[in-house]
């Protein structure tokens, strides 16, 4: 069995956490065919890389704080709270439930619910602006 709770905490490091904007991690950890389904929005790759690009943009640090992390087969489930500082100085923190399907090694689905616990309501939609 493959340690995929292990690659997704790592593509959240680099891709995530990392503020330099990098595609080569982008397509270190998600498919081609990836879909993402958060809070009622879906995106497609090209769509995420847009996603990241506008984080790396108005964020100026990201740190993501597993509380749960489980695996069953190439299914991964998350609990995490994401802790960010706005370019602009604001300071928020999300909480995230995200379950991730795995492909070939890379991540190609994540559907997550997000709910900001505390911080500026500008925040709310960090995890799918």
């Amino acid at each position: 069995m493959e340690h995929y709770k292990e690659l997704v905490q790592q593509a959240f490091k680099e891709v995530i956490e990392d503020m330099a904007y990098n595609e080569a991690a982008i397509e270190r950890y998600f498919s081609k065919d990836y879909r993402q389904y958060v809070d009622g929005k879906e995106l497609d790759l090209k769509g995420f890389y847009q996603h990241i690009k506008v984080q790396k943009e108005t964020l100026a640090a990201v740190h993501i704080e597993f509380k749960t992390i489980a695996q069953e087969n190439e299914i991964v489930f998350t609990n995490h709270l994401v802790h960010i500082k706005t370019k602009e100085g604001r300071m928020a923190i999300v909480h995230v439930i995200a379950e991730f399907h795995l492909y070939n090694n890379k991540i190609i689905y994540c559907n997550e619910l997000t709910r900001l616990l505390r911080g500026d309501e500008r925040e709310r939609d960090v995890g799918s602006r």
